[in-house]
C-alpha cells in the first residue's frame, strides 16, 4: 500500500505544490482515522485493509477538495506557509465537515493558528487536542469556535505587525502574499499577469519572491536595519522578473521596468511617496504598515464565523 498508493499520491501532491514530509501525510491519514497523530497509540488493528483503506480514500478525498478551496484564495502551494502542522487539523474539518460555502470559517482558523503559533511547542498534544475538538463538533461553524478558543483571535493586528523582519515573520510574509493576491495586483514584469497567474490560468506550485521597495543598499547605513527589512517595505512579485537593484532611490528602477502606478497601489504603495529621500523612509514605511494592518484586519473580518 505505500509503495502503490502512499507514495505515488505524495509525489502528486507535491507536483501540484504541496511538497509535504511524508510524517505529515500520514498525520493526516491517521487523524483522521484515528483522531489520533501518535503512532505508538495508533493500534495495529488500524494499519490493516479494512481500516486504512476506507481512512486513506477519505483522506485523499479531502485533500483533493482542500486544494481547490485553498486555490481560491491564492494559496498554490505550501512554500509561504508559516506551519504545515495546522494542515493536519484543516484536512479534518475539511474531511468532517462537507461545507466548502464555509471554508473561510476553516481559513480564518488556519491563520490565526499560524499567527499565534498553535503548534511551536508541544505540536502532537495540541494537534489531538484540536482533532477531538473537530470530532466532536456538530459544524463547521461550532468545530472552528471550539478551535478558536486556545488563542485570542480576536487581538487585530497592528502596524507593529508589519514592522517586524520579514526573514523572520513567516506568517507575516504569508499574510502579505495573500493581501496581494485578494488586491489582483499584476507583478511587476512586462507580462503583467496578476501575481500567481500565467494569462488567465492559475499557476500551480507558485512562490512568491519578496522584493524591498526601497532597496537595501540605498537604505544602508542610513536607516536603523531593523526597518529596512520590515514587511512594510516588500512587494511580492513573481519568480520570472529579474529586478537588478542599484543604490539608488526606488524611482530608478521603477523607471526601468515600466512599473505603472496602477502596479504600486495594488501593493498598498502611494507611488507619490517614492520619491522621498531616505530622510523620509521611517516615516513612509510606518505609514504602509498602517495600511497594511488595516488591510489584514478588513481580510480577516470577511473570513471570520459570526460569534
Amino acid at each position: 500500500w505505500v509503495r502503490d498508493t502512499f507514495l505515488p499520491y505524495l509525489r502528486s501532491l507535491a507536483e501540484s505544490g504541496f511538497d509535504l514530509d511524508p510524517n505529515l501525510l500520514f498525520r493526516t491519514v491517521t487523524g483522521v482515522g484515528s483522531k489520533k497523530v501518535r503512532f505508538r497509540e495508533i493500534p495495529d488493528s488500524f494499519w490493516e485493509p479494512k481500516s486504512i483503506i476506507p481512512a486513506w480514500e477519505r483522506t485523499a478525498n479531502a485533500w483533493k477538495r482542500l486544494i481547490a478551496r485553498f486555490r481560491e484564495y491564492g494559496i498554490l502551494s505550501a512554500d509561504p506557509m508559516p506551519t504545515q502542522a495546522a494542515l493536519v487539523t484543516i484536512v479534518g474539518l475539511v474531511e468532517k465537515f462537507d461545507d466548502s460555502s464555509n471554508f473561510r470559517f476553516a481559513l480564518y482558523w488556519f491563520l490565526q493558528a499560524s499567527r499565534f503559533g498553535r503548534y511551536s511547542g508541544s505540536g502532537t498534544t495540541s494537534l489531538e487536542e484540536d482533532l477531538r475538538d473537530v470530532h466532536e463538533a456538530s459544524s463547521l461553524s461550532d468545530a472552528v469556535h471550539r478551535l478558536l478558543r486556545r488563542f485570542a483571535h480576536a487581538d487585530p493586528l497592528t502596524a507593529d505587525d508589519f514592522l517586524r523582519d520579514y526573514g523572520d515573520s513567516r506568517f507575516g510574509r504569508f499574510l502579505l502574499y495573500l493581501l496581494i493576491y485578494r488586491n489582483k495586483a499584476q507583478d511587476w514584469d512586462e507580462h503583467g499577469h496578476r501575481v500567481g497567474f500565467e494569462g488567465l490560468s492559475l499557476l500551480a506550485d507558485f512562490r512568491p519572491q519578496w522584493h524591498h521597495i526601497f532597496p537595501k543598499k540605498y537604505l544602508e547605513g542610513k536607516i536603523d536595519d531593523s526597518l529596512i527589512d520590515a514587511l512594510g517595505n516588500i512587494a511580492v512579485i513573481g519568480p520570472e522578473i529579474n529586478i537588478r537593484i542599484s543604490a539608488k532611490d526606488p524611482m530608478s528602477y521603477i523607471d526601468k521596468y515600466k512599473i505603472t502606478h496602477q502596479k504600486l497601489a495594488q501593493q498598498f504603495v502611494d507611488p507619490a511617496t517614492l520619491s522621498l529621500s531616505h530622510e523620509g523612509y521611517e516615516a513612509w514605511v510606518r505609514n504602509r504598515a498602517k495600511r497594511l494592518a488595516e488591510v489584514g484586519n478588513e481580510f480577516l473580518a470577511e473570513l471570520a464565523p459570526v460569534e
